[in-house]
């Protein structure tokens, strides 16, 4: 606290650990994405074969969908993340569509 005021510091450390939690929580968010994903996909060869497809072609819906309007997420990008989106980056959109299909067998 040497040359800031002192609710500017608070602030700026507030800041940092509010972007710090969101980190975290869209951490979570992919984790139980990628359970859901790898569940109904294990459910569906279960279902006889028409309910199976069914589900497997539904198989990423009523997901968290984005939050790339949210003007908190905007800044948590920018900080973060150099204004990538870390729900719709290649690595992660890739390691989905590999666990729906069965190619990898747990989650995140």
């Amino acid at each position: 606290m040497d040359d800031c005021v002192l609710d500017d510091c608070f602030c700026n450390n507030c800041e940092m650990e509010f972007l710090d939690l969101v980190d975290h929580l869209i951490l979570g968010i992919q984790h139980l994405e990628s359970k859901v994903v790898y569940l109904r996909y294990l459910l569906s060869s279960y279902l006889p074969k028409w309910d199976g497809e069914m589900l497997r072609s539904d198989i990423f819906s009523d997901l968290t969908g984005g939050f790339w309007d949210k003007p908190a997420y905007q800044r948590f990008m920018s900080v973060y993340h150099g204004g990538f989106d870390p729900m719709d980056g290649e690595a992660f959109t890739d390691f989905m569509w590999r666990l729906s299909r069965g190619e990898v067998r747990t989650g995140l």
